[in-house]
């Protein structure tokens, strides 16, 4: 794919912030629910202030909270200081929490406009004390102990000790302008080098590349390798980085793919994207957003999910899951984040609230699973960030999430409960195709033609039956339920032909692929079901009684 449309790195940042602070549509579909969580208890006693396990950040509070291993929570700081004279401005709520290597300090940056200077926030965790420094820098890392920028010059790293004054290393090479720290490192720290436009390199192209506490810059990519940078992690007490590649950009066209590198210069990247049926559901192909990415031991965490700005989103939307050694473990759907800690621990974002206007976020509601129980940690949070010694003992899950179900619809097309002997015929009209039973499938179609029964006794007949019957139905005026109901909608929110979740449920379903509504005024992608070559099927309920009375046209 080309890459084009890119926009520049240094606002990258408030790019992904706007993307996930968008308007969507949310319904409730039809899917099996999801399994209860274990009994919640409180945890007592006062929390471990000492020993946190995670960090998270809850806009609405303006505070910045922790918890520790038990699930007791503190508010850890404020995310303006006492000193501050400016008023709350959400524009300039933090995009990350970093942790030191042994999670003794926690840093993070405003998020300041193109013409603003930032500040960096370094909190001592042991005694509460925060010190805030303004930063002309882009990027935040830790270099072994302190924290660390890349100034926007290009010319030197900013390092913010714990205590005493904030110092510069000298780059043996300079940067370009929009260049970033992408994450820190014990001795090193890995750059994105912005590549001047033009030939063969597109807009917001780059290549990453290591320096050193001597000032050293050498390439980490192969030579030509190029990138585009959305959100990097180091492996803790590791040399491997991942990273949210950028592949093309524009206001309702974002394609981000996790690649991983092992941290030996001169070695190629690897790109990671999922193929199973909860990837396909999710209707990501094109485009998609990485929502979260952590480590987990030597394997990741990653969530893909829809653009909340440009799609419809429902809980099918998102896909998160575990990698490891090239294996995929799905970790299940509606989530904005998952990531799993030492002891078996596993902290959730899930249940989004997508925000109203592009000056707030999408939230969620964070969990920690521990022991025999899944504690609320906090609402209204926006990120978490796991300290490294969690990351780096977390345990590869023991199996994975189910599957996207592919039963019959208990609902028909815009979510409305289907009468019970609709539901049960479309059940047993299911069995009998899953079967290749088509006398079975004869028998149910009364009263039909002589013309319908060939054609379900034809060789794709039962498939296509089953096909049609395990979508959601639209509901003709007459009463009549159409299978399957999608005939066209957009993939676009607050549209007049919006598609409802279960249309995109069955546009995944029947595998149609992404266009554009020709002569209509839409920009988003559009689904119709006629690319399935699909003959419709129609049942009616007479006096509580279902009956399969044939084929519609088409």
């Amino acid at each position: 794919m080309p890459r084009t449309g890119h926009r520049l790195p240094g606002l990258l940042p408030l790019f992904l912030a706007t993307v996930l602070a968008a308007t969507a549509c949310t319904s409730a579909g039809d899917e099996p629910a999801a399994p209860k969580s274990r009994p919640a208890t409180t945890p007592t006693g006062k929390p471990d202030r000492q020993h946190p396990v995670a960090a998270f950040l809850q806009p609405g509070r303006e505070a910045v909270m922790m918890t520790d291993a038990a699930g007791r929570t503190w508010k850890a700081a404020d995310l303006l200081p006492s000193t501050a004279t400016s008023s709350f401005n959400a524009a300039r709520v933090p995009r990350e929490l970093v942790w030191s290597p042994d999670a003794s300090h926690l840093a993070w940056m405003d998020s300041p406009s193109v013409s603003e200077t930032g500040q960096i926030h370094l909190l001592d965790v042991r005694s509460g004390q925060l010190a805030s420094r303004p930063c002309p820098c882009a990027g935040l890392g830790f270099l072994g102990e302190d924290a660390v920028s890349l100034a926007n010059d290009g010319r030197s790293l900013l390092l913010f000790p714990p205590s005493g004054k904030a110092r510069r290393i000298a780059l043996d090479k300079r940067l370009p302008p929009y260049s970033q720290l992408a994450t820190g490192g014990t001795d090193d720290v890995t750059l994105f080098s912005l590549l001047p436009e033009g030939g063969e390199i597109h807009r917001g192209e780059g290549t990453l590349v290591v320096a050193d506490r001597e000032g050293e810059v050498r390439p980490l990519l192969p030579d030509k390798g190029t990138t585009s940078f959305a959100e990097a992690q180091r492996q803790p007490g590791g040399e491997a980085v991942a990273w949210a590649d950028l592949e093309s950009s524009g206001a309702c066209w974002s394609v981000q793919t996790v690649q991983t590198h092992p941290g030996t210069s001169g070695k190629g990247p690897r790109r990671w994207l999922p193929g199973d049926a909860a990837f396909r559901h999710a209707l990501v192909e094109q485009p998609r957003m990485v929502t979260h990415l952590a480590w987990a031991g030597d394997g990741l965490t990653l969530t893909y999910s829809a653009l909340s700005t440009c799609q419809v989103m429902a809980p099918e939307r998102t896909a998160s899951y575990h990698l490891r050694d090239g294996r995929w473990t799905y970790l299940g759907r509606g989530m904005l984040g998952i990531a799993f800690g030492a002891e078996g621990r596993v902290v959730r974002l899930k249940d989004p609230v997508y925000a109203k206007d592009a000056d707030r976020f999408t939230t969620g509601t964070l969990t920690l699973t521990t022991g025999d129980s899944e504690l609320v940690l906090g609402k209204g949070v926006s990120l978490f960030a796991l300290t490294p010694a969690e990351s780096a003992a977390a345990r590869t899950p023991k199996s994975p999430a189910a599957q996207p179900g592919t039963g019959v619809a208990a609902v028909d097309d815009h979510g409305a409960r289907l009468p019970a002997a609709v539901g049960q015929l479309a059940r047993d009209i299911a069995d009998a195709a899953a079967r290749g039973d088509s006398d079975r499938l004869v028998e149910l179609c009364d009263p039909c033609s002589t013309g319908e029964h060939d054609w379900i006794r034809s060789g794709d007949g039962a498939r296509n039956v089953l096909r049609a019957i395990r979508t959601h139905p639209m509901r003709q005026p007459g009463g009549d339920l159409l299978y399957p109901g999608l005939t066209m909608c957009v993939d676009e929110p607050g549209k007049d032909i919006s598609c409802t979740p279960q249309q995109l449920h069955d546009a995944a379903a029947l595998r149609l692929k992404p266009g554009l509504a020709p002569g209509m005024e839409y920009s988003g992608s559009s689904y119709t079901a006629s690319d399935a070559v699909l003959v419709p099927l129609t049942l009616r309920l007479e006096k509580g009684t279902a009956r399969w009375t044939g084929l519609a046209a088409g």
